[in-house]
């Protein structure tokens, strides 16, 4: 799937539903801070969301070094460090070299340390290699690499067995290959495992690392230099960059580097460091004062004092059964809640309780892996941690039940063992008199009265009964894992056997690009040569990759529609279990809905846009005059140009009864258009598809030939054909295929889609169903364009992060080609 502005606007409902709910962006109250507590909402509350792990933020000597600063320097040096530094930059860096023992370069923020450091150290023949959980600011720096066309790629999170064969594959085609990752990871607070990564390093000259320290800094190693120091000097092939905003307590960053010709061309050639502005006077005076603590013996008694407070935290997690998901010695700690629906209130209760807390969720972590996530500090005392995580694993039991949730979800959620104090119940759904709900759930259409079916969701497409008929035989015991489909069904009734929600559900393998740029999946499928299922998931769908159309029925006048959707979403998230599907989909939305918007995010879908879809629904026309004068000028102008003017040129046939060797030309039509288009990218329909369709009468085919006497190259063939669905008064193309050698010349595409349009009207249909995709051809003809959208959900995000990770203008082929009409 591609993120495009609905990725954004998700990420916009998500935090501002938060800021409704009055769990984010928040402002202290406080006149004066001192210590761990701040004030929210007229309530001090006890901050367990600080990232200053030591305290150090209110040591005098911090505060008396950034005042002497200033009282010196003013409150700021406003001049590039190209030209002139302030003496304290000097003084600074060499606390830092004795602190690493190692060549030093401060930056005024860690992200812009990256932005500094990374194009300057990978060259045009450099690979790079993300941890696909590495801080946002290393992807950001990275991407600055992709329009020089360096190889930028992620692997999974601290699977050295796959980074090692990424090292294999790509070392004799770069000169370095540089890996980048985090000490500490930001989210879950798991490290990284530096002492596997320097045997890798070691083992192939050509690896070298690039990794973000910033939780670990001050926290761990001697003179606090970090946990990534912890393991000794820093590897000759390695460069280490380090937040000063957290422990340290004063902002800026360093960039640490083996050699020091490395860090005098960071220096000389880094961007920020040549236009951005400087640290100011308080920040290095205070830094300053911070390095001088690092380099005494108090550091240890600070870091003692912080693991004592960690350890005593996981003590108490454990004592109360909380769902932990990472288990490190790193002050940051995440309790999994699943959903964000359960992590709002858990927030929410604990700020009542007298509690901070931060939420963790999407885009930082998987919608259905929202959590908890807490700091540990020096500041923190023993009662005040195990009082809010007692009052955590309390208001955990009353938040489950009121958002239907059960402990066991929320384990496996996280693919983590369920530990044997934890119940394993079946779900119930019990919200809103949903005990008086009817499921139904069948594995085919057959099991399903035919006319209730096709009253409820008949007219929305090719979906009829008849129709997904047709899709059970065409896509079941078939030889290829994409061609074969698990096909679910699932119908709510209420107490007076009034459905409420009717859908049907596919289960395939889709292409994770099928949404992205054509160049992108031009890229993708260069691997896929090699690898036919790279970058493919198994997904469970509303609806099928050969439909479109509005696949859900929701009575939402009725009073148990949140109840209906809570047992699809449950349904659903089982069958993800049984296909064991990495992404759900749920789609095709026409009409913009705040409140089914809301709902869904806070079950753990987010938003995305689908390609618009094309409806004609004014067939009320006599005459191809009349037609005409319903067209823009545009359109009647195109239409009388490219079409009318070459009309009489071909000779239009049904086709009732092909022979196998005219459905193996059709076929063989079909897979032109196909290979011809990366707009919808989707694996090839099975032949049996094909075959299937002349047994059904909804499916109406169609050929256009050129006539003889226009025909110079003696083709005596068709130029296109079309297989239609007719139902319920509705014409849907579904399949196109087409003969290229006459098509400049007579724009034969255009005519397919015109002819289509006359026997739609002849067979007396009321609406045209037209697709997705060659949005200005289909204008032309009047088709009505349809804002389309769904929503998403994925067990893990690896797969769009790579997906995201792919330059859209790497590859020249330029613009998608519009010469398709597949819906699927």
């Amino acid at each position: 799937m591609a993120k495009n502005s609905s990725f954004i606007d998700t990420i916009d409902q998500i935090i501002t539903d938060g800021v409704k709910k009055g769990i984010l962006h928040l402002n202290n109250e406080d006149e004066f801070l001192e210590g761990n507590l701040i004030k929210l909402k007229g309530k001090d509350v006890v901050n367990f969301g600080s990232c200053s792990y030591l305290g150090l933020e209110f040591d005098r000597r911090l505060k008396d070094g950034a005042i002497d600063a200033i009282e010196k320097y003013g409150t700021q040096f406003s001049e590039s460090r190209a030209y002139v530094s302030i003496k304290l930059y000097k003084d600074l860096e060499e606390h830092f070299e004795k602190i690493f023992k190692a060549h030093v370069l401060i930056s005024p923020t860690t992200t812009l340390g990256h932005i500094a450091a990374i194009p300057v150290l990978v060259s045009q023949n450099d690979a790079v290699i993300i941890d696909h959980q590495a801080h946002n600011s290393i992807q950001t720096a990275c991407n600055l690499l992709k329009p020089k066309g360096i190889h930028v790629e992620l692997v999974r999170h601290n699977r050295l067995d796959l980074l090692e064969e990424k090292i294999k594959e790509l070392k004799n085609k770069h000169e370095k290959i540089w890996y980048m990752a985090d000490g500490i990871y930001s989210m879950y607070g798991d490290a990284c495992p530096v002492k596997e990564i320097y045997a890798l390093m070691d083992k192939y000259k050509e690896l070298n690392l690039y990794v973000d320290d910033a939780h670990g800094m001050s926290c761990f190693g001697i003179n606090g230099s970090g946990y990534v120091m912890s393991f000794g000097a820093l590897h000759p092939r390695a460069v280490l960059a380090v937040s000063l905003a957290k422990a340290f307590a004063t902002g800026g960053a360093v960039l640490v580097f083996p050699d020091k010709e490395l860090a005098r061309k960071v220096r000389t050639c880094g961007g920020p460091l040549i236009t951005s502005g400087p640290m100011q006077p308080s920040a290095l005076g205070a830094a300053l004062a911070s390095a001088k603590i690092h380099l005494s013996d108090e550091i240890y008694e600070l870091q003692n004092t912080l693991q004592d407070n960690i350890q005593f935290a996981r003590l108490m997690i454990k004592k109360y059964g909380l769902p932990i998901i990472s288990a490190s010695a790193a002050p940051v700690f995440f309790i999994g809640v699943s959903l964000p629906k359960l992590g709002y209130n858990m927030v929410h209760r604990m700020l009542n309780e007298g509690y901070y807390l931060n939420l963790g969720i999407f885009p930082a972590v998987p919608m259905k892996n929202t959590g908890i996530r807490f700091t540990i500090t020096c500041l923190h005392t023993f009662s005040q941690i195990e009082k809010m995580i007692e009052r955590m694993a309390h208001h955990l039991t009353i938040a489950l039940n009121e958002e239907e949730i059960s402990m066991n979800q929320i384990y496996s959620a996280f693919k983590l063992p369920i530990p044997s104090d934890v119940q394993i119940e079946e779900q119930v759904v019990s919200i809103l008199n949903a005990g008086s709900l009817v499921i139904e759930k069948h594995k085919t259409i057959h099991a399903i009265e035919q006319n209730e079916w096709d009253n409820l969701l008949g007219a929305n497409g090719s979906f009829d009964w008849n129709g997904l008929q047709f899709l059970e035989r065409s896509f079941t015991n078939n030889k290829i894992a994409e061609e074969n489909w698990e096909f679910d069904y699932l119908m709510v009734r209420d107490e007076n056997n009034k459905i409420i929600l009717a859908t049907f559900l596919t289960t395939a393998i889709w292409k994770d690009d099928m949404l992205s740029h054509s160049s992108i999946s031009a890229q993708v499928e260069e691997q896929r040569i090699n690898d036919p299922y790279f970058l493919t998931s198994k997904v469970v769908s509303i609806g099928s990759l050969l439909t479109e159309g509005e696949h859900l029925f929701l009575d939402k006048n009725s009073a148990h529609w949140k109840s209906a959707l809570q047992i699809l979403f449950k349904y659903i998230s089982q069958l993800q279990e049984k296909y064991e599907a990495n992404n759900i989909m749920i789609r095709d939305f026409i009409s913009e809905d705040p409140e089914i918007d809301s709902y869904f995010i806070d079950n753990g879908y987010f938003k995305i846009n689908m390609p618009n879809s094309y409806v004609v629904d004014d067939m009320n026309w006599k005459s191809t005059d009349e037609y005409l004068q319903r067209l823009s000028s545009n359109g009647r102008y195109d239409v009388k140009r490219y079409v009318l003017r070459d009309e009489d040129k071909f000779e239009v046939k049904i086709i009732t009864d092909p022979s196998e060797k005219d459905l193996e030309m059709y076929y063989n039509m079909y897979l032109n258009v196909k290979n011809n288009s990366l707009t919808l990218n989707t694996f090839n329909l099975p032949f049996k598809a094909f075959k299937n369709m002349i047994s059904l009468k909804q499916w109406d085919i169609t050929t256009l030939s050129l006539k003889t006497e226009f025909d110079i190259k003696n083709l005596n063939k068709p130029l296109a054909v079309m297989f239609c669905y007719v139902a319920c008064n509705n014409y849907v193309p579904m399949i196109l295929g087409l003969d290229y050698s006459y098509h400049k010349e007579y724009r034969v595409y255009k005519q397919a889609m015109y002819s289509a349009i006359k026997r739609a009207k002849n067979l007396n249909c009321t609406k045209m169903y037209m697709g997705f995709a060659a949005d200005s051809e289909k204008k032309m003809f009047g088709a009505k364009p349809r804002a389309t959208y769904g929503y998403m959900q994925t067990k893990e995000n690896y797969n769009l992060e790579v997906l995201g990770s792919y330059n859209a203008f790497q590859n020249k082929q330029s613009t998608k080609t519009k010469n398709d009409i597949i819906s699927i």
